[in-house]
Order: structure tokens, then sequence, then C-alpha cells
């Protein structure tokens, strides 16, 4: 179970990395990359056991920041919205995750 939940750590680490490099690309602040790189690294290096529920918070925060500006500006903001959809999607998967938990649990 640990392994598997380190396997979804790592693909949400880089999806989080992937879709900033997008939006820098698209005009973001290149500042913009330290948060989902500090989440990314923290993460996958398991420092602290409830980890996965402060980087789930901090970016379900951020895409419930962002939607009323996403869903104002369609279609404009589509890329945008489904930006913020799979942000609460992979914030879903580290909160109820069997595996995420298990990993930075530390545990089988």
């Amino acid at each position: 179970m640990a392994e598997q939940g380190k396997k979804l750590v790592i693909g949400i680490s880089i999806y989080l990395i992937a879709k900033q490099l997008l939006n820098v690309i698209f005009g973001a602040s290149v500042l913009s990359m330290i948060l989902p790189v500090v989440i990314a690294v923290v993460m996958y290096l398991n420092l602290w056991q409830y980890l996965h529920y402060a980087a789930a918070a901090i970016i379900t925060l951020i895409a419930l920041r962002h939607l009323p500006a996403n869903l104002g500006g369609l279609p404009g903001t589509l890329l945008y919205l489904i930006e913020g959809l799979l942000d609460l999607g992979a914030a879903a998967v580290l909160i109820l995750s069997q595996d995420v938990r298990a990993y930075f649990n530390k545990t089988e």
C-alpha cells in the first residue's frame, strides 16, 4: 500500500510542477513555481506524517480562490477551470486515498 501511495504522491507532484510550468509559459511569474516545487519535494521526502493533509488544504484553497474568476470568464478561462478541477481531484486523492495515508504513516 505504501509503495502505491508513493507512486500517487509522485504523480501528483509531477502534475503540480508541470501545470505550474505551463502557467509560467502562459505568463505567470517564475516565482509562482516556488510553492508547487516545495510541496512536491517535501511530500516526496515524506518528512511529516500529516503533510498530505496540509498539501491538500493549500491546493484546495488556491483552486477555490480562483474558481469565481474562472467561472466568470468562460469560455476564455475554460483551461484554468479544468486546471482547478484537476487540482481539487488531486487534493481529494491526497486526503482520501488509503495508499497515500499508508505512505505518509510509513506503514505497509
